[in-house]
This record gives C-alpha cells, structure tokens and sequence, in this order.
C-alpha cells in the first residue's frame, strides 16, 4: 500500500504542485518518490488568448464583408481594364516573382511568430476587457448567487426527505 500527499500552490503567473508519496506496508521493494511540477501559467495561457484573437478577427473581417462587396462591385470594371493591359508584362513579372520567392520562403517563420504574438496580445486585451466589463463582473455575481441557493435548496429537499421518512418509519412502527 502506498501513501501519498500533495500539496499546491499558485501565484498570479505560476502554479506548482509537490508530491511525496512513499510504501506503508512492507513489500519486496520499498519506494519513496518526491516529485515537484511548476507550470508557468503565461504560457499555458498563451495558446487560448491567440484562438480568442483569431475568433476576433474573424468577427472584425466578417463585419467589413459588406462594405468590402459594395466598394469591390464599383472599382471591378477599371480593374478588369488594368489586368488586360498587364497581360503584356505577366511573363517579366513572374520572373521577377520567382527570383524573390526564396527571401519571402525565409522571412515566412519570423512573420508567424509575429502574427501569433499578435493575436496573443488582441486575445489577451478581449478577455481582459471582458474580464473587467461591469456587466460580467454582475453576470458573475448572479450565477453564484444561483449556485449557493440551489446548494441550499438541495440541503432542504435532503433534510425535508430524511424527515419524511423518520415520519413513515415511526407510522409504521405505531400501526404494524
């Protein structure tokens, strides 16, 4: 038989657990064993604000759609006009694309990595936002309000039931 004993720790950007567990009874081989996990909780976050940044700015693209459909539909013809005299210069101008395509290839990591820091930062300042909003902070106040009288409700109905039934048995006991 093994015992074991944890014990737990956060700090606004870090949450650590210590573990010391160890053999009570006998055994071929005894065993003891401490074990620490620190998790640096900035960077657990960091995936979550970038996928809360990406939901964002899809909403913001979404909402400029229109305004994009109705401007695009009155520039079309003078662009069409424009790619039929650049049919002319298309084969000098791909050649020029394809000699800048292996710079572009290496810029390509730096510019993700800058991308994702972005999101993370447009994530982090929606959730904070919504974090701070006066009317989540009330919305959250509700939902434990909630929670504590459905917890005593509960503790009613149990009580109220335990009653009932010290009720039956002693009924029963007078009638049978």
């Amino acid at each position: 038989m093994a015992v074991a004993k944890t014990t737990t720790s956060r700090t606004r950007s870090t949450a650590s657990a210590t573990t010391k567990a160890r053999t009570t009874k006998p055994a071929p081989v005894k065993a003891s064993v401490d074990a620490t996990a620190v998790v640096d909780l900035d960077r657990v976050r960091k995936p979550f604000y970038a996928y809360v940044g990406v939901a964002d700015l899809a909403v913001e693209k979404l909402r400029e759609i229109p305004s994009f459909y109705s401007h695009g539909f009155s520039t079309a013809q003078a662009q069409v006009n424009q790619a039929r005299g650049s049919v002319k210069s298309l084969p000098d101008s791909v050649r020029e694309q394809l000699e800048t395509i292996p710079t572009q290839l290496q810029a390509l990591p730096k510019k993700a990595r800058g991308t994702y820091a972005d999101l993370v930062k447009r994530g982090h300042k929606l959730v904070t936002s919504v974090r701070n909003n006066p009317n989540t902070k009330a919305a959250l106040k509700q939902a434990k309000t909630a929670r504590t009288q459905a917890k005593g409700a509960a503790t009613s109905v149990r009580r109220a039931a335990g009653s009932a039934e010290k009720v039956a048995e002693s009924t029963a006991a007078k009638v049978g």
